[in-house]
Order: structure tokens, then C-alpha cells, then sequence
């Protein structure tokens, strides 16, 4: 982790004029959470793309795509058409890893550890599934009100501080951001909203002409 601290700080100091750092909030353990804004100057008025990685700790490879992702925009942005387009009418906003404090447990402790590492129920277990603290069907189908579960939902709807600077991030511009992506490392799918029904959402079919 101490590595891709350093390569945020290198990479918004090294291409200061496309990448901003920022602050999201701080984990459970106290750690900062920091995000980089990938933006040029333009006449268009811009919405907002959001992506966030490592949201499950042992996911490993999601960090590192998140890091490639941003790598890709730097090199290829004065020469690449579409990421030229891109640009001039969004802002890009990417979150290195999300679950800061159990990434960092993966790699001192137990490498297949998901969850974050909060303290639950008086230190009986540790943890909370970040994926399944959001408030949308909290705790329905495919979560576990079991705190020594992988799929703890947590104590309550956005309980953990790693999900509520998320969340807060979202409330305060959630007009201009037209798609958020977490991404994960385990099969190969592209999941599109909701995961909780069947029902197609009202923009289904925009999305999928998109990712389809």
C-alpha cells in the first residue's frame, strides 16, 4: 500500500497538468483514502466517470487496474482520439483502493482476507463486506448478518467509514456523475444495475448499446 501512496503522490506531481490528488476520507484504521481527478480545460460543461478498486481486499489485481487505468490515460491522451473526446467533456475520478486496511491485512496476514477490519461485536470478529454496506436492499439476498461471514452486511446501512466517504462523495455531485464502476477481480462479468432484481433498469438499454 505504502507503494501505491507513492505512486499517486509521483503520478498527480509528474503529470500535475491532467491529475489532481485528493482526499476522500480516512478507513477505519485510520488510514487516508486518496483519489486522483483526471481533468483537462474545456468549454463543454462536464459530467463525471467514477471508478473505484479493492473494494475486496484479496482482490489484488483490482488495485493494479485501476493504476494501469490511469497509466493509459497519461500516455495515450495527446494521441488517442477517443480518450481526446473523453476528456473534453468528462472528468474522471479513480479511487486506488477503497479497502485500504484490509488490503494492507492481505499482505501482512491472511492473503485471502476480503473484508474491511473494523472491530465487530466487541472484537468476537473482525470485518465488514464494504460491497454489501451501501444502502440499496441492505442486507438482502447474498449478504450475511453474520459477522464472521465474508458477506457481512455490517451493523447497520453505510456503518463503515470506508463506505460513507463514498457515499458522501456521490451525494454531493450525484447530478453530474453519469457512471460508477467498482472494480473486481473474481469471473468475468459485467454486471449492470441491480444486482438485487430481475427488473431491467430505465436505462438498460442505453447502457448496455454502450458496454455491449
Amino acid at each position: 500500500m505504502e507503494e501505491i501512496y507513492n505512486w499517486i503522490n509521483l503520478m498527480s506531481e509528474t503529470h500535475s497538468d491532467l491529475l489532481t490528488q485528493h482526499y476522500l476520507g480516512a478507513t477505519y484504521e485510520s488510514r487516508p483514502m486518496h483519489y486522483l481527478k483526471i481533468s483537462q480545460p474545456s468549454s463543454n460543461l462536464k459530467k463525471m466517470i467514477w471508478m473505484d478498486c479493492g473494494i475486496h481486499a484479496r482482490e489484488w489485481i483490482a488495485p493494479a487496474f485501476c493504476q494501469w487505468f490511469v497509466k493509459e490515460i497519461v500516455q495515450n491522451h495527446q494521441k488517442d482520439a477517443r480518450i481526446k473526446k473523453i476528456l473534453r467533456n468528462l472528468d474522471l475520478y479513480v479511487l486506488p483502493v477503497l479497502n485500504i486496511d484490509g488490503y494492507i491485512y492481505t499482505w501482512t496476514t491472511d492473503r485471502l482476507w476480503r473484508k474491511s477490519r473494523s472491530q465487530q461485536e466487541n472484537g468476537t470478529c473482525y470485518g465488514v463486506d464494504l460491497n454489501r454496506n451501501f444502502n440499496v436492499k441492505w442486507c438482502d439476498l447474498g449478504s450475511s448478518k453474520n459477522c464472521s461471514d465474508n458477506s457481512y452486511c455490517g451493523i447497520s446501512p453505510v456503518s463503515e467509514p470506508e463506505t460513507k466517504a463514498v457515499v458522501d462523495f456521490v451525494e454531493k455531485r450525484k447530478s453530474d456523475i453519469i457512471c460508477f464502476l467498482t472494480m473486481h477481480s473474481y469471473s468475468q462479468y459485467i454486471l449492470t444495475a441491480y444486482g438485487y432484481t430481475r427488473d431491467l433498469p430505465k436505462s438498460y438499454n442505453e447502457t448496455a448499446s454502450h458496454v455491449f
